[in-house]
C-alpha cells in the first residue's frame, strides 16, 4: 500500500465517505479493565462539557461503557468464584 506521499505504509487509513478524503485514522481505545472503562468514560463526559460531543450521543455512549463495566466485573466474579470453587473441591478430597 502506497501512502499518500507515495512511499510504502502499512498502516491502516480512515477515508471519509462524503469526501473521499483520507482523514487521521483515531488510536485504538482500550477497554480490557473496568479501570480502562471508566476513563474512557470520563473523556466522553468532558467531551461533552465541552461540546465536542452531543449529548445524545455521549449519554449513548456512556450507556455502553456502563453495560461494559458491568460485563467486566461479571467475568471477574465469576473467574474468582471458580477459584473458590477449584480450592474447595480439592480441600474435600484431601482427607
Amino acid at each position: 500500500m502506497k501512502s499518500v506521499n507515495g512511499t510504502a505504509n502499512n498502516s491502516p487509513v480512515t477515508i471519509d465517505g462524503a469526501s473521499l478524503h483520507i482523514l487521521p485514522t483515531p488510536p485504538t481505545i482500550h477497554l480490557k479493565t473496568a479501570d480502562d472503562v471508566r476513563l474512557e468514560m470520563a473523556k466522553v463526559y468532558r467531551d461533552m462539557r465541552q461540546g465536542r460531543i452531543d449529548m445524545q450521543d455521549g449519554t449513548k455512549l456512556a450507556y455502553v461503557l456502563g453495560q461494559l463495566t458491568k460485563a467486566i466485573e461479571t467475568g471477574i466474579i465469576e473467574s474468582r468464584m471458580e477459584a473458590l470453587e477449584r480450592t474447595l473441591n480439592a480441600r474435600k478430597k484431601t482427607p
